[in-house]
Formats: structure tokens, sequence, C-alpha cells
């Protein structure tokens, strides 16, 4: 591997590079060629033995697909090892179903809960007991000798055996009862349709025929999440030639064309209905409800019901089903949430093909990235294939801002009903630009458009209907829609898009709309004019603060450290971007605030051994304590030389990560570095407002951020050949932020095994298995499920693996410190063994890509061999450590690289 120094000329100017390089141009041909690995979801298996990481709940296992799945095996109602500590002792534990355009909340009781983001941020079926709504998501098997049960696992009978699942898309119930079998599976079909559809089949499994009859139930509770009350219903009507179930939203003061909620029944036959809850529930109860104990449908609807007050809506149908023995049927359904005259197309594109769950799963098994780690590390394999759907699944449609984006999740969706903060979604989209480049532009052009036209200021969030979320200022923002377009732009060459024409926020100067180039060229302008450096010569705080939320009040500081180190290192990165386009002036701009950045982070070296947190007016905050946020970017700025690097990473290791602490503060930590070190600390000189995340921090805001330590995970990897074991750190960072590290340290604490917040408490915390932030946690009554965790494993394991994209083309340097691996995503892919590397990766352009081979060896390369699209090359250019060729891969066309080195 070559050093650090040659790395960073990699990344020069052209000016300043003088190599020369071979082109080889590579000719027309398939996408595919010899000596290459192919793209994701190819040719690498997820092991099946890698239960690692499932915790007291269940047990991970791979599917009939190939795709993780949890089968979660806990007796909620009994064991109290299901009580979740953060949210008052809950036992309704979930995962995540969704596709592009909605997500789904699937919870071990057996219902299942849609929420839509495409008008207002709702929920189409809220779960309320107290007025009769189930959520629904399940459905009851009553026998001709009126035995009842449903697949709701609370209400399961004595006699009945109910296991649940949880996979890439869907969830699952099987269920045994009175000699029938019922596999019910829910999903969200791969793809961009926003609704749900539930396929039941039930098999005969005695030895006589056997009549029964199969209720289908999803409730109708309209819930504005923003606000947290019921909308408006009109009166429920009933397609018998579609056989369909639907009832309007009431319009309101926001949202004056609602969307409709329905239920198909598709291929299946339809023996009647129920539409209101008074009647199907009736003297009944949720168990055994009246038309189910009866087995009559009346076919009665609910009234209309207005805003704020909880409806009568909901759906039931009503199959009788003859059963010879042996004999088995597949019923189908499809709950959705639709302009009314939309619902028809969503049911027939929702349930195209025989079985939505087979063909929707065989869709997400030949786009999930697959990973090959060696067998100690199969569970990392199974991870990161779970992380990519988790991301790809947070996305949702929001029509009025015409655009998808990646929600960050949790609370923050499901509690708060905001689509906060700005700066979340574009962290997200960071490893879908190598595995879903569409998406990746979906969140930059819904970001973009958040500008206004005469500033460029962003506000904090977006609320529903694309209203901003106006709650203060951050100085943050500009960094992280100019990294993620770089991001962009670099990994995919693709240039057009910087002269697609994005609308502005409507603002003073009205709105109209720019390039893309415009848009980023104001963003720069804003960064550098509404948060211009104050005193110090560091970014001024926004009212808000910077990443940290409220650190202006409560650290406090006036100015941010942080981001003059992020700057420091995006500024030369978007100058690229700027060279690509052939705009050398403004590149050479960039260049120098990057410069002007880099020296005033090298100056905010502290006498202890870290990087300072900001300022206070004159006074430096964070020299008698280490906050985390800015070390990983001086890092990747450069900032630090191998003196510095070296204390800086001994810095960490001792006060956020308890390595070689006092034995008293609980380290080290098995899950993710601190962001603060404890207050507590005899060593800790400087401490600030108490609070946060868990407690006894010495800092705000305290805890274990996914956010923060992805992007030290990939500074480590940078130090590769600077730090001794640099390498080591870094993948022992990475494996430390995984689910499966939370679940291995805590293995009776649900959240943390399927998903996770995104922060979870500190090693020296009175309760280090805890996680989320306290006060969202109590207003928003919900927890897990932030995007955050996902998407910073994906991003760290792509640089770990050495995928680096520049303005020439891309760097494949591995920095993970194994002998053997394997990673491949469907845009780009990278296999290392000894004396061997290959891969591959696809573009947008025809535009020449160079390709830097830098193996993991030490010291010069004796003897290469190189071969584009399975074609050899003749006297490549080698410098070092590392191989330079050139490739011309035409629009949207793999281009397929192997090295044999000595």
């Amino acid at each position: 591997m070559s050093s650090a120094g040659e790395r960073a000329r990699w990344r020069a100017p052209a000016a300043a590079l003088a190599v020369a390089t071979i082109a080889i141009l590579a000719a027309p041909g398939p996408a595919r060629g010899a000596g290459a690995g192919p793209p994701s979801g190819e040719g690498i298996e997820l092991r099946a033995a890698a239960p690692q990481g499932s915790g007291a709940f269940g047990r991970w296992r791979i599917d009939r697909f190939g795709l993780p799945a949890y089968e979660y095996g806990l007796d909620e109602r009994v064991d109290p090892r299901a009580a979740q500590p953060e949210i008052g002792g809950e036992t309704a534990n979930w995962s995540q179903v969704g596709n592009d355009a909605i997500v789904a909340n699937a919870f071990n009781h057996g219902y299942t809960q849609l929420f839509s983001q495409a008008r207002l941020y709702q929920w189409t079926n809220r779960y309320d007991p107290d007025s009769r709504h189930y959520a629904g998501g399940y459905g009851y098997l009553r026998l001709a000798d009126g035995r009842t049960a449903s697949t709701l696992y609370l209400d399961q009978p004595p006699g009945a055996d109910l296991r649940r699942e949880f996979g890439v898309g869907y969830a699952r119930k099987r269920m045994r009862f009175g000699g029938i079998s019922v596999s019910e599976t829910t999903t969200a079909p791969f793809g961009d349709q926003p609704a749900l559809v539930d396929e039941v089949r039930i098999r005969n499994l005695s030895r006589k025929p056997r009549r029964l009859t199969w209720w289908e139930y999803w409730d109708v509770n309209p819930v504005d999440a923003t606000t947290d009350t019921n909308r408006g219903l009109g009166v429920p009507g009933y397609s018998a030639a579609r056989r369909t179930l639907s009832v309007d939203q009431a319009p309101n003061a926001l949202d004056g064309d609602p969307l409709s909620i329905f239920l198909a029944a598709v291929d299946t036959r339809v023996a009647g209905y129920e539409a209101d809850t008074e009647a199907f529930f009736g003297a009944g109860d949720r168990a055994l409800p009246a038309a189910v104990a009866a087995d009559r449908a009346s076919g009665a609807t609910a009234p209309a019901s207005v805003e704020a007050t909880p409806g009568r809506a909901m759906f039931a149908t009503r199959t009788p089903l003859a059963l010879r023995p042996g004999r088995a049927v597949t019923l189908r359904f499809v709950y959705g949430v639709a302009h009314r005259d939309r619902i028809e197309r969503v049911v027939d594109a929702a349930s195209r093909g025989e079985s939505t769950w087979a063909d929707s799963s065989r869709s997400w098994a030949s786009w999930v990235p697959r990973a090959d780690l060696g067998r100690r590390l199969a569970w990392l394999a199974r991870e990161l294939a779970w992380d990519a759907y988790m991301v790809r699944s947070s996305s949702v449609y929001e029509e009025t801002c015409g655009h998808h984006v990646i929600t960050q999740g949790g609370y923050y969706q499901y509690g708060l009903g905001r689509q906060i903060a700005f700066r979340d979604p574009l962290q997200h989209m960071l490893p879908m630009v190598y595995a879903d480049p569409e998406l990746a532009r979906e969140v930059l052009r819904y970001s973009f458009e958040q500008q206004t036209a005469d500033t460029g200021a962003i506000a904090y969030g977006v609320d529903p209907m694309c209203v901003p979320a106006q709650l203060g200022t951050s100085n943050d923002m500009d960094f992280w829609l100019l990294l993620s377009l770089s991001e962009y732009v670099l990994a995919t060459r693709d240039r057009e898009f910087l002269d697609q024409r994005l609308a502005y926020r409507a603002g003073p100067a009205g709105a109209g709309s720019g390039t893309v180039w415009d848009h980023v060229k104001l963003a720069v302008r804003h960064q550098e004019t509404a948060f211009a450096p104050g005193p110090s010569g560091n970014y001024l705080m926004g009212t808000e603060g910077d990443w940290s939320d409220f650190a202006t009040s409560f650290l406090p500081a006036t100015e941010s450290v942080l981001v003059t180190a992020q700057l420091a290192y995006a500024y030369p990165v978007l100058a690229e971007v700027a060279e690509l386009r052939g705009d050398d002036a403004f590149a050479a701009h960039l260049r120098a605030l990057g410069r002007r950045n880099l020296e005033r982070t090298r100056a905010e070296w502290t006498g202890r051994g870290w990087y300072a947190r900001g300022y206070l007016g004159s006074e430096q905050v964070g020299r008698g304590a280490i906050y985390l946020e800015p070390q990983p970017w001086a890092m990747l700025a450069g900032a630090p030389d191998a003196e510095r690097s070296a204390a800086l990473v001994a810095n960490i290791e001792r006060y956020l990560q308890g390595r070689g602490a006092p034995p008293q503060l609980g380290g080290p930590t098995r899950i993710g570095t601190s962001q603060s070190p404890a207050r507590n600390d005899p060593d800790v000189t400087e401490t600030d407002v108490t609070g946060g995340v868990g407690d006894n921090n010495a800092l705000f805001v305290g805890g274990a951020w996914y956010s923060l330590n992805g992007p030290l995970a990939w500074a480590l990897g940078e130090l590769d050949g600077t730090v001794p074991g640099a390498a080591r750190k870094a993948f022992d960072e990475l494996r430390r932020n995984t689910l499966h590290a939370h679940a291995e340290a805590f293995p009776e604490h649900w959240i943390g095994i399927l998903h996770v917040d995104d922060a979870c408490n500190s090693f020296y915390a009175t309760h280090p298995d805890r996680c989320g932030i306290e006060l969202l946690l109590d207003l928003g009554e919900t927890n897990g499920q932030i995007t955050h965790q996902p998407a910073w494993s994906l991003f760290a394991i792509l640089r770990l693996a050495g995928i680096e994209p520049g303005r020439r083309g891309y760097e494949f340097a591995p920095s993970l410190p194994r002998k053997r691996f394997a990673l491949h995503l469907p845009r780009v892919g990278i296999e290392v063994e000894p004396g061997r590397m290959r891969g591959y990766v696809r573009t947008e352009s025809a535009s020449r890509l160079r390709l830097r081979l830098d193996p993991p060896t030490e010291g010069r390369l004796r003897r290469v061999r190189v071969r584009l699209d399975g074609r050899p090359v003749e006297r490549p250019t080698r410098r070092g450590g590392a191989v330079t060729v050139e490739a011309r891969p035409g629009a949207d066309r793999l281009v397929e690289w192997a090295l044999r080195y000595r």
C-alpha cells in the first residue's frame, strides 16, 4: 500500500500531478467481462450459520431468498425482557417494512401500522385500543365448529402455535390451529407503490375436507403525526367490481387534496365485508369480534367523522373456504393510501405476479450489497445487507416537494412528524450513491430546492406539505449539501446533473430556478457570508448551533471549529467537481478557502493533544476536555502530522473509549466511541451543562452517536501507514457501531438488535445499555429505527474497503485488516486476496476513468499484471506501491479490472 502522502497526491489538482499514465481505451463490449467480480446480489451468498448478535429475543437466519431474517421468539406477554425501559416498559417491539414510497412498522404483537409522507406525515391505521382501533395487518381463522384464532400474537388461544419473522421488506406470521396452517406475509412490494400486500396461505393439514372462513382485518385510524390528532373521514364505500373498500380523508386547512385509504382483495373471493368498528366488534372483543363469532358480514359502513375525533371506519372482508385434505389456497389483499383516481393502478402494480412476497424478495436479493469477510465475520456480511435494506426502505415520496427523501426515522418521523434535520438525509444518501444513484439524486434535488433564491438560506428541516421547519439556523447545512453533491458527482461522473434546473424555495426575492451548479455556488456564498469566520477565524455558530443542536446555548459557543474542519475537507473535494466541470476559477477559489480552513484547524491544536471544539468570544472551548465532533474531520482534512495523529488517536482511546482509563469509569466501551469524556474522569478539567444522552457526561451532548462514529471509522482508516495499527482501530470502530455489537453487549435490550436510535448511552453512564434522546423519547413515545447507524456502517465499509472517487476516477486502496475480503454493490465492487485485487465500477458517463489500484502491500511492487474488461494492459503506470490505468467506460457500462502483483 502507498503512503498517506502518495494517496493525497492522487487527489491533488492536475497542475500539481506529474504522473504519466498509459491510456487504455476499452473497446465497446458487454457489461460483464472476464476477471472481475459481479455486481451486487450475485456470486456471494450469506452464510446461514451467522446467528451472532441475535440477543435474547429470537434468532437471525437467512431466508429462502438468501436475505437476512429475524425469527422473533420471545413471549412478550409473560417475559419481562420484552419491556423497553426508555419508553415506560412498552413491550411492542417492531421492525421496519418499507419500499421506496412508504414505510410500515410491523410489531411483535402481530399488527402492522402504515405510514405515509406523501402529503401530511401520517399513520393510516394507528393502534389505539381505547377507540377499538387495532391497526390490522392480521386476520381471523374461523373453523366450522366455531373455534377461532387470530394471527395477532396477543390473542392466540390455547392450542394455537404462532411464530413471527421480520425480513427484508416483509413481516411473516405462521400459525397452526385445529389442523389448519396459516402463513400470513405482509410485504411492502419492492419499488414505488404506496401499499402493503398481505398474502395468506391456508392449508388443510388434516385427512378430511374442511370448511372454514378467513376474515382479513385492516383498520382505518388516520393520525397526523405532527399534531397527534385524528384526521377526519368520509363514509367508507365498497366496489364489488374491484372488491375494494375505500374511504376518503377529509380536507383540512393544510391538506386540501388528501389521500384515500383502501383495502382490495386480489383474485380472492369476498363474501361480505364490514366497514364499521361498532358492527364488526359489536358485543365481542379484539380476540373474537361479534361478526367473526357469528360468521356473518353485515356490510355496515361507519358514519363520517370529524378531525381530532377517532372515527369508526375500518376494513374487514369475509372469505369462506372449502379445502380438501392436504390442499392449500392463497388469498391476497392490498392495503394502501393513494389519491382515489390512482387506487386501481396501485393495486394492479402492487399485486403483479403470482407472489408479491417472492417477487419483492428476489428484487431485494438482486440489489442488496454483498460482502464476504470470512466465516468469523459472517454476521457482518449479514448485517451489511440488512443495513442497505434499512436505508433504502427508509425512503418515502413527498408529493408536494415532488421528490423522494431518505427519512431520519424514529421519533423524528413518527413521534414529531417532521423531516428534521436538513443535514440527515444528505448523510443517509452517501452509500446510496453506490447502490441506488437515482435515489441519491432525488435526495439532492429535494435538498437543493430548500434553498431560498436570494441568500441561499436553508431551514432547519421540512414539515409536511414541504413547509420549511423554521427551528433556528445551523451553520453546517451547506457543508452537508456540498459534501453529498461532491460524492455523487465524483462517484457517478454525472456532470449532466450539474446542469439540471431545480427550483428555489420561495423567499423575499421570490422563487424561480437555477441549475444545480448555481445552487452549489449559492451554498458556498451562503456559508461564507451568513456564517463568515468570526474573530477567532472559525465559522460563526447558527442560532441553533452546528451538528450539535443547541450547542450555541449549551456549550456555549459563538464559533465552531467543527465546521471549519469539515469545510477544510469538503472545499478541496468540491474543487475537484469544479475541475471536472471545467470551472477552474471556482475551483481555485474553493482551494483557497480550503487552505485557509486547514490552517485555522491546525491552529486549534490544544496543548493536551486534540483539536478545540469552538470559541465563546475569545475563549477557546474544548481545551480541558476532548469533544469528539471536530476530531475525525480534522484527520480527514489532513490537519495533524504523524506525531499529532498518534497523540490524537491515543486521547480518543483514553477519554472517549475508556481504554486505560480509571476502572471506576466502566470502560473500555463495548459499543461506539463517546462524544464526551466522563464527568467523573479525574483528568478532565473542563465541563459544561449537564444533560444530553445518558448521564455523567462532562460535555454536551454526551452519548455515542452513529453520525460521529461513522466519520471516525473512516478517518482512522485514512491514517493507515501513519499511525501504527490505524487500520485495525478503524475496523474496530466500525464493528463497535454495528447492531451486532450492541446486541452482544446488551442481549436483553431490544433496541440495538434490528434497529437503533441515533445515539446510545456512553460506557460510563448509569445505564450503558440504553439508547435514545430522553426528551424525544418522552415527546415521541417511540424509539429505534434511526437511519444513521445503517447508513454510516455502509459508507464506512466502502471507505475502509478502499473505494474513493476523485476528479480523475477511482482509487482502490483497501485498509481493511483482512487478507481476503469481497464487497459488491450495484455500482462498485472490490475483492482482495494475497497477490490479487479485482473489482468493477459503473458510472453515468463516457468520460475517461482513471483507476488507481493500490493493493495492501508494503513497499514497491516488483511485478504486476493488469486486465481491463478481460484484456491485458500493456505497461501500466507504476508508482511506489500503486498502479494506474485508464478506461473509457461508456454511459452506464460496467468497467471491470483485475490486478495480480508481487
